[in-house]
């Protein structure tokens, strides 16, 4: 069964790479392309070979200067495999690569430059390396304090699985594209794979746009740590680290995208406001599996949060999550489907929750947590919502203490949902259900929460065991809590 699951994950792979052969010759920026107004820069006029073997990064970055120096333009990656360390996007360029072209990145790490990244700032910390960032931050593609700069085509960056020794946890190599301090930027179309590290990268960036690409393999998919007016819509990813991630997000629209993950879904881990997430299809197992195994199996592949939210949880990140909007979800096969925690400096605001449907979920329950002084959530509502439970885990089911999380989900005492510190929680609509006849805990725990309305609130019962525990600080308003027959 496990191999007919597989199967059929690689065969979507497939058919969702094979384009027809006439997009190309539909797609706007070709025929746009075709008119005298604009600026056509083949790469192969400027010495790029393309046969695979040929480092041709000199001949590239020719190509992209020449470009820019005429006030911009269409620089074209035709057919071919072109061999190649940085190439250095700049400002009014438009890289386009044509159908059965790659830009593959070499073996050879001294053809890679890097982002220099800038010094923090203290109140919005990105958490980036400064130390040895010129090792980190290096990548195939960089973009380095641009403007107006375009990334289209249906062709593939390749980042060919570049080990770097002397990179992060002793292997890590060259990110996909990092796009640092720069604005109006546009990725659209292409197949983005195999990265060193994260495939795309982004650093302090606005007005970005990230639309209808393929992204596998790699360490992340799309990591942002600062964005402003950011935009990721119908985007492929399977990865083996977390598919999307980052923070400090502002006015960020998740939509329409199917995410798979040998870690997390989507994961968010320094504050936000804006930010939508929906219409977005998370599952697991991973089909590329994550780094955290043992000796004997290293690779990893079972899928742990579709959706997390821990502001600060790799350093301080002080900041209010808030104007959170997740609706039309689906999530499957996950340890997890939605947890949010709150740390030091953070509280938050406004979040809503609604259509998520989650099935498979096989460890941990959902939760809402604020356990450091002065962090409390304001108001969530939860409304139309599903999740259905499958834990076989003996050492889970008999979960009775807890501690306050750090990085990732764990068990609780609780099999369907637990808040703490929160002023007000809606749940309307709402089910919680379970398979199997193991589950020996209680459905809901509540711990200071000012107020909690339950409107048609459906359980599957547990013979002898309470459906709701709660504190004596917390005040149910309305209970309209269901058991399943």
């Amino acid at each position: 069964m496990t191999r007919l699951i597989y199967f059929r994950l690689f065969v979507l792979i497939c058919i969702i790479t094979n384009t027809s052969p006439d997009c190309f010759a539909r797609n706007p920026l070709f025929e746009h392309a075709k008119s005298d107004t604009v600026k056509i820069f083949n790469i192969k006029d400027y010495g790029a070979v393309g046969n695979g073997k040929t480092i041709d990064t000199e001949s590239i970055n020719k190509a992209i200067s020449a470009c820019s120096d005429r006030g911009g333009g269409t620089v074209l990656v035709p057919e071919g495999k072109f061999v190649t360390g940085t190439v250095l996007l700049k400002s009014n360029v438009t890289l386009h690569l044509e159908r059965n072209s790659i830009l593959l990145g070499t073996d050879d790490i001294s053809q890679y430059k890097y982002y220099n990244i800038r010094k923090n700032n203290s109140e919005r910390p990105l958490h980036l390396p400064l130390h040895n960032n010129s090792v980190w931050s290096r990548a195939l593609v960089l973009l380095d304090q641009v403007r107006n700069v375009t990334i289209t085509g249906s062709g593939r960056i390749d980042g060919n699985t570049i080990v770097d020794k002397q990179g992060e946890e002793g292997w890590r190599g060259p990110h996909g594209i990092l796009i640092g301090e720069s604005q109006n930027i546009e990725i659209s179309g292409i197949t983005i794979s195999r990265s060193g590290n994260y495939n795309i990268l982004g650093a302090d960036i606005e007005e970005v746009e990230l639309t209808n690409l393929f992204i596998s393999e790699g360490s992340d998919g799309i990591h942002i740590r600062e964005g402003k007016n950011i935009r990721i819509e119908n985007c492929k990813i399977f990865t083996s680290d977390d598919a999307i991630a980052g923070g400090y997000w502002e006015n960020m629209l998740i939509t329409g995208c199917i995410i798979n993950s040998s870690c997390n879904g989507i994961r968010l881990i320094l504050p936000a406001t804006n930010l939508e997430i929906m219409d977005c299809e998370i599952f697991g197992p991973g089909i590329f599996g994550h780094r955290r195994g043992s000796l004997n199996n290293p690779l990893v592949t079972n899928s742990l949060t579709g959706i997390i939210m821990q502001p600060g949880a790799w350093g301080l990140g002080p900041g209010s999550l808030d104007k959170i909007f997740i609706h039309d979800v689906r999530i499957r096969d996950m340890q997890t489907a939605l947890t949010i925690v709150l740390n030091e400096g953070n509280h938050a605001g406004s979040i809503d929750i609604e259509n998520i449907t989650a099935t498979g979920i096989y460890r941990n329950a959902c939760s809402v947590e604020a356990w450091a002084e002065g962090s409390k959530f304001e108001n969530i509502k939860i409304k139309n919502v599903s999740v259905t439970y499958h834990v076989d885990d003996e050492q889970v089911l008999g979960t009775t203490g807890f501690f306050r999380p750090r990085t990732e989900s764990r068990a609780l005492p609780y099999w369907g949902f637990y808040a703490r510190n929160v002023d007000n929680i809606v749940f309307e609509n709402v089910t919680f259900d379970y398979l199997g006849n193991k589950e020996i805990r209680p459905a809901m725990g509540f711990e200071k929460v000012n107020e909690v309305i339950l409107d048609d609130v459906k359980y599957r019962t547990v013979s002898g065991i309470d459906p709701l525990k709660h504190s004596q600080n917390t005040t149910i308003k309305k209970y309209s809590l269901k058991p399943i027959n």
